[in-house]
């Protein structure tokens, strides 16, 4: 994440590095592993590089991955991510359910605390979603 705010600068780097995080799973390796390009860093985790090439013909439409993600999750899904959809969906939702817990018990520092985190994650969940559809392969194709 520091890597990417230092480079993208505070706002970008922020949802890059939120992306990143939500993608930080148990399903992690099988996705990284599905790309044709894996890489490994020489302890064994896995490098996922700040700037990415794109797949050629990956199958999935970037737009309609970044459209769905109006529901937080749902567009992850579609690009062939469950796992890191679903995390997405609990994290946004959880910070909402606490936004509006807070906001009516009359908490409102801690409710826009909670606000700003739904809002980074969410924002992190559309930059995702695209990402993701960018890059995964076709099912068909698997290399």
């Amino acid at each position: 994440m520091v890597d990417a705010i230092l480079e993208k600068g505070i706002l970008q780097g922020s949802v890059i590095g939120t992306d990143r995080i939500i993608r930080c799973n148990p399903s992690a390796r099988h996705y990284h592993f599905q790309r044709s390009d894996p890489k490994l860093h020489y302890d064994g985790r896995l490098v996922d590089p700040l700037e990415y090439v794109r797949e050629p013909n990956p199958g999935k439409s970037p737009v309609l991955a970044t459209s769905l993600s109006i529901i937080p999750g749902l567009g992850r899904a579609y690009a062939g991510h469950p796992v890191d959809g679903l995390f997405s969906f609990f994290i946004v939702s959880g910070f909402a359910f606490n936004t509006y817990n807070h906001s009516q018990s009359d908490n409102p520092i801690r409710a826009g605390i909670n606000a700003s985190f739904m809002t980074l994650f969410w924002l992190a969940d559309f930059y995702g979603a695209y990402r993701t559809a960018k890059m995964v392969p076709p099912r068909n194709s698997q290399p």
